[in-house]
């Protein structure tokens, strides 16, 4: 009989798979790291154009402002004949004044003249309200409002770097620049 060999030869194991193991994750880390020192140092860089935001809010605030001065023109018409009524029903309006002296109206002719007046004045302050033009200053509005916000822009945003932590150990710093 023959006899059985105890031994066992060794197995051989493959130096390909394992080098190419090593070399995948030493590629990883040293990607990783490079990835890391990029990020901390350099970081990123944001450029913006100011006239968007700007625009956005010259028509968000022509639309704003055209609606509360409508209304506002509104609110005047609806109100105007209580406080001309309001402000005839004080009787010093009755005494005319000049150099030397004075005149006081008579009762009878004051309450005429007062109805008059009150008309008169109502008919003239809502045919002025109506010829407003409110385009001119709704423009004038939007156009400041343009101007500060691209003002605004350079001063508080474009230029400066802000740091965004990404974890406890990253913080990625992001530079804002203006075009």
């Amino acid at each position: 009989m023959k006899k059985k060999n105890d031994e066992r030869p060794e197995k051989r194991r493959n130096g390909f798979w394992q080098g190419l193991y090593l070399g995948v994750f030493t590629t990883l880390v040293l990607a990783t790291a490079f990835v890391y020192l990029t990020l901390s140092t350099q970081g990123f860089r944001i450029t913006l154009d100011p006239d968007r935001p700007a625009f956005m809010v010259r028509n968000q605030i022509k639309t704003e402002a055209f609606s509360v001065l409508s209304l506002l023109l509104e609110k005047i018409k609806v109100e105007l004949p209580v406080a001309i009524e309001q402000a005839f029903l004080d009787p010093e309006w009755r005494f005319i004044a000049y150099e030397e002296g004075g005149v006081s109206l008579p009762r009878e002719i004051s309450e005429v003249t007062k109805d008059q007046f009150q008309k008169l004045t109502e008919k003239a302050v809502l045919l002025f309200i109506q010829g407003v033009e409110l385009t001119p200053y709704i423009e004038e509005l939007g156009q400041a409002a343009l101007v500060e916000v691209k003002e605004a822009f350079k001063r508080e945003i474009a230029g400066k770097t802000y740091h965004y932590q990404v974890n406890p150990m990253l913080s990625v710093p992001v530079t804002v620049l203006a075009r």
